[in-house]
């Protein structure tokens, strides 16, 4: 009798594995967008990045950088709500944003996050039809490139990596204390890219090992199956990892 005629208590491990693989897949894809400068480019001190920054507000206005909470600089808008000129209907819609910058002037990184909300409602009648739409969305992760285009490029030109995160902490000051503590100091000079690039494809085996253990012993067909879902999983990630980072030739020799 196997474990799996035993007992369910397996999944727990098993799903505790998949959500650590899953999250390694997102600080891993998270990873990809990171953008380096030139190697010759000499970093500038912190102070003399949040200067060039301060400066893009003359070009940018409506959006200006702002003094960060808990961060270094920010940036903060809000919707208008708009109401349906329409009788006998109630139309609103709305939002808020709120992206965050970090500087880390021991790697020389830019960290940035972007949290935005948004909702809508309607209560009226559509044609002949009455209707009641309610919608209310939450975004959280790397941000857009068109609001961060100048600020991406003014980092790149001071020496300076530009690195989205996926969780609003990661830019926040506390948040960048707590992950250094909980990082052992042999592994927080390790590149983001490198250490997820680890922690990634080091999940997925532990995830099928233990899978395979639990229906062990495994048959040909099952063996087939395994190799046949890890063939495509890492199949597509290949050609994601490749987009991701611009389709470079890599059969070319450099």
């Amino acid at each position: 009798m196997t474990l799996l005629d035993q007992s369910l208590l397996w999944l727990i491990p098993y799903a505790l594995l998949l959500l650590f693989m899953v999250y390694a897949m997102m600080e891993f894809t998270a990873s990809l967008l990171i953008v380096r400068p030139h190697r010759k480019q000499a970093p500038v001190p912190a102070e003399d990045l949040l200067n060039r920054l301060m400066a893009l507000n003359d070009a940018h206005p409506s959006i200006p950088l702002t003094d960060g909470i808990d961060c270094d600089l920010q940036m903060v808008w809000e919707m208008e709500d708009s109401h349906s000129p329409r009788r006998y209907t109630l139309w609103r819609s709305g939002g808020s944003g709120h992206l965050r910058f970090l500087l880390d002037g021991t790697r020389h990184e830019l960290r940035m996050n972007q949290v935005t909300r948004s909702y809508n409602f309607f209560i009226g009648i559509l044609g002949w039809i009455p209707r009641l739409e309610f919608y209310f969305g939450f975004q959280a992760g790397p941000p857009e490139d068109s609001m961060t285009k100048d600020v991406r490029q003014a980092a790149l030109r001071s020496g300076w990596s530009v690195r989205p995160v996926i969780w609003w902490f990661q830019a926040t000051r506390r948040g960048y204390r707590f992950l250094e503590r909980l990082t052992p100091p042999s592994l927080r000079r390790l590149p983001a890219r490198r250490f997820w690039g680890i922690l990634y494809p080091l999940s997925y085996l532990l995830a099928m090992v233990y899978l395979a253990a639990i229906l062990s012993p495994l048959d040909r067909s099952q063996v087939l199956m395994f190799l046949s879902i890890t063939a495509i999983w890492w199949g597509i990630w290949g050609l994601l990892i490749w987009m991701l980072l611009g389709f470079p030739p890599f059969w070319q020799r450099r």
